[in-house]
């Protein structure tokens, strides 16, 4: 479930997957406390920076510029050497997302996403395999721009593959009540399917101020997801009564304590959840003894 939910996410969370995972082997380290104060420190300098300006790797401490070249590593900064002593590093569009100031710094980077996605789109046969730009139809037609194979299985993992159709750089597939079941059996939950196809939205579908995905889909996505906590179970444990009067003696206890889960006066049969079951076990014994006690 967690490699699904990885897989799913766009690519600012994926980095920031890696960039926690890289502070926390900084643990080891014996001066970690530092390191970890360098390198946030160093991600929120970053926010303020913008791509394409480039910055000295001598205004860095020791330190720093140990974290530069980690984070390259990362896709966060680009890192150009110029002879031996002089290296600069560029900031790229990820490392600006990571830490946002503002939500209008965040419309900023959507906008400039789009326009790096629209100038993709636009060409009729993209060589280009990293852009994906969904469109979801009322009628649950998918229809993604894409050239990548990758985002194909991506997809196929919640639709409908026996209905894939192709173009150069178009692909369509359905989105059924099967291909969402099958993709919740995988560990897929109904919230990371609607935010992949939120986050890889048509250029096109961008610019409204509410969903880019048809409200019927998203409300059906979310109905098929019910359907699996239709039935809820619970542990029991199950009690044959014997004496005369037990069994209203012991479903009236177990209704006080919160343990009745099921009864059948009928079949003199009282189901009590797990929790409860010791002490309504306990009130019985007393109860039989009590019982037997005056009728000697």
């Amino acid at each position: 479930q967690k490699g699904y939910d990885f897989m799913l996410q766009d690519n600012h969370q994926q980095v920031w997957h890696f960039v926690v995972q890289y502070l926390k082997s900084l643990e080891g380290h014996r001066k970690h406390k530092e390191l970890l104060q360098e390198a946030m420190l160093f991600l929120i300098s970053l926010s303020y920076g913008k791509v394409g300006d480039a910055y000295a790797a001598s205004s860095l401490t020791k330190r720093g510029r140990v974290l530069m070249k980690d984070l390259s590593l990362f896709g966060l900064l680009y890192v150009q050497q110029l002879g031996e002593k002089l290296s600069l590093f560029y900031p790229t569009q990820i490392a600006l997302q990571l830490v946002q100031e503002s939500s209008s710094q965040s419309s900023t980077l959507w906008s400039l996403s789009t326009k790096t996605l629209e100038a993709a789109l636009a060409h009729p046969r993209p060589h280009d395999s990293s852009h994906l730009a969904i469109i979801v139809q009322t009628n649950f037609q998918l229809c993604a721009y894409t050239t990548s194979e990758l985002h194909v299985s991506m997809l196929g993992l919640f639709c409908d593959v026996q209905t894939i159709r192709r173009l150069p750089n178009v692909v369509f597939m359905i989105i059924t009540r099967d291909s969402v079941k099958a993709a919740f059996n995988l560990g897929i939950q109904a919230d990371q399917i609607l935010r992949f196809l939120e986050k890889h939205a048509h250029p096109k579908l961008r610019g409204s101020s509410g969903s880019p995905l048809p409200q019927n889909v998203e409300d059906q996505i979310w109905l098929w997801d019910r359907e699996l906590r239709r039935v809820v179970w619970s542990e029991v444990w199950v009690h044959q009564c014997q004496m005369r009067g037990e069994f209203q003696a012991v479903k009236e206890h177990a209704l006080e304590i919160g343990g009745h889960a099921w009864s059948s006066e009928t079949k003199n049969q009282i189901l009590v959840h797990v929790a409860q079951a010791e002490a309504v076990h306990a009130f019985l014994r007393q109860w039989r003894a009590k019982t037997v006690a005056e009728g000697i």
